[in-house]
């Protein structure tokens, strides 16, 4: 702020020398001596209009624009037609946030002398304060926080900025707060706070923060001393209910959650998330914790989808990562789980859990890779040796090459199917192929090595003479199989296309895939 010329015309030739003094303070820049003196000169002579002008001006230059404004208006009192003082007063009502008296005085100013440059300059600046504040309460109203903030800033430029209006910070609290800066709002709350720590507006902001930050108990605190400080706030108690209520339903189900009461535990995060749908920090926390039921429920993709709801709402949530990663991970989805176990071993490097999970999930991602014999024969991983057995029995005859001659598919799928069973039937391979050992030894994706086993040993080791009851001569299982002659059901002595075993010679001939069988 630049200094204002000062005033020269004074009755008392005492009280002028001091203002003398006063005003060369005044120029030195030492403001508060400026005050001081102009205040002996008042003392000495209180009924000078220009003693008050002046004292005003270095007022302002000390940001006390209360008493500033009230020197201008005992000026402007004692002389109405002091320009200078009605200017002053309008400049101090500004930095005060008083607009309509900041634009009466101006107006006063510009009636006296309509060509007055510094009063009409200093007006306009009024009249865009006011029309950017107005813009930024239509903003709020729309929750436009970012072009609210826009406006807000607009009209804090045309003031001292380093002394606002408390009103104008509410506004700049209300906007970061809408734009989920809370760092931000949290600051400006704190700065209204220190002025006056009884504010009501100030304490219910500052329990907005809190809330926003999913801090309930610290909300209802702060609600309440807002209502102590004035028992009719009601935006205050709206809010306090709102945060007992949330409280409740979350402590409701972690209590149901950790006593294994799923479904109650389910329905009391279900019942909170219905209370304040704007709330994305504590939203994003009760998704997170109504997942986890989920996945003691072993509903995985439904714990996915509350994962995906929670980062979505807060993205800095670190541990709804590890949860959804474990989802992936259920779900067989090792890519996404990879992915997020690298985000978690990135953002916590010395979490050696993460880069043990993050391990897991890669070693999960080779074995998806290769070739996966529990689902070509159509099982789940935890397949007993029985049922392992009779689906290779089942599948083995479907696509049997002479159930399917010239059928090249089910020749590789019978081979396929051969190879599955190869290696699963054999408890050693089995527990290699669990583990996925050769793949932490480096082998890339692709089959699994099954040890050059003759698909044809495998299928007579299942169907030939040792099968059991009602399997004698090599027969399938029913009767009218293999006949002495190696014969298929319903064939005189041989598979379908004649009276010989394989299509190009007798019974012990090769397939035309490389493979050989022998029936007895």
């Amino acid at each position: 702020m630049t200094a204002s010329p000062m005033e020269t015309d004074a009755p008392s030739v005492s009280a002028e020398e001091i203002k003398t003094a006063a005003n060369q303070e005044y120029k030195n820049g030492n403001y508060a001596e400026a005050v001081k003196l102009y205040s002996e000169a008042i003392a000495a002579s209180p009924s000078t209009t220009t003693y008050y002008a002046n004292r005003a001006a270095a007022l302002m230059m000390m940001a006390k624009y209360k008493e500033a404004a009230e020197d201008c208006r005992t000026a402007t009192q004692l002389d109405p037609s002091n320009i200078k003082a009605n200017v002053r007063a309008g400049k101090c009502h500004l930095n005060l946030g008083n607009l309509e008296e900041s634009s009466r005085q101006y107006e006063i100013a510009l009636q006296q002398d309509g060509s007055n440059a510094q009063a009409q300059r200093e007006y306009n600046n009024v009249c865009h304060v006011k029309t950017y504040l107005g813009q930024a309460e239509v903003y709020m109203t729309n929750q436009q926080w970012a072009l609210a903030r826009n406006s807000v800033d607009r009209a804090v430029a045309m003031v001292d900025g380093a002394n606002l209006p408390l009103k104008w910070t509410v506004l700049l609290a209300e906007c970061a707060l809408g734009q989920k800066n809370y760092s931000e709002a949290s600051r400006l709350v704190n700065q209204l706070i220190r002025i006056n720590t009884q504010n009501p507006d100030a304490l219910y902001l500052r329990a907005r923060v809190f809330y926003a930050q999913a801090d309930n108990a610290k909300t209802v605190n702060h609600c309440m001393e807002a209502l102590r400080c004035d028992p009719d706030f009601v935006k205050a108690r709206t809010l306090l209910r709102k945060a007992r209520s949330l409280e409740a339903e979350k402590e409701k189900g972690n209590t149901a959650f950790k006593t294994n009461n799923l479904q109650e535990a389910y329905d009391a995060y279900t019942n909170a998330l219905a209370i304040d749908d704007q709330n994305d920090t504590m939203n994003s926390k009760l998704y997170s914790n109504r997942a986890a039921v989920l996945q003691k429920l072993k509903r995985f993709s439904d714990a996915l989808t509350d994962c995906n709801k929670a980062i979505e709402l807060d993205p800095d949530f670190t541990k709804v990562y590890s949860r959804r990663a474990a989802c992936y991970m259920e779900l067989e989805e090792f890519e996404e789980a990879v992915r997020d176990y690298r985000r978690l071993t990135e953002s916590d490097g010395g979490n050696r859990e993460y880069h043990n999970l993050l391990r897991k999930a890669e070693l999960e991602l080779k074995k998806s890779q290769r070739k996966d014999y529990y689902k070509i024969l159509g099982l789940s991983k935890d397949a007993s040796d029985s049922e392992i057995k009779k689906a290779y029995r089942k599948l083995a005859l479907q696509y049997h090459p002479d159930k399917n001659a010239g059928d090249e598919k089910a020749e590789a799928r019978f081979k396929e199917i051969g190879e599955a069973y190869a290696i699963l039937s054999d408890p050693q391979k089995k527990a290699r192929f669990d583990s996925g050992v050769d793949l932490e030894g480096g082998m890339g994706g692709g089959g699994f090595d099954a040890g050059g086993v003759d698909i044809n040993d495998v299928f007579m080791q299942m169907f030939g003479g040792g099968m059991g009851g009602g399997m004698g001569g090599g027969r399938f299982p029913g009767g009218g199989g293999f006949s002495s002659g190696g014969g298929f059901p319903g064939g005189g002595g041989g598979f379908p296309g004649g009276g010989r075993g394989f299509p190009g010679g007798a019974g012990g001939a090769r397939h035309p895939g490389g493979y050989s069988f022998h029936f007895g």
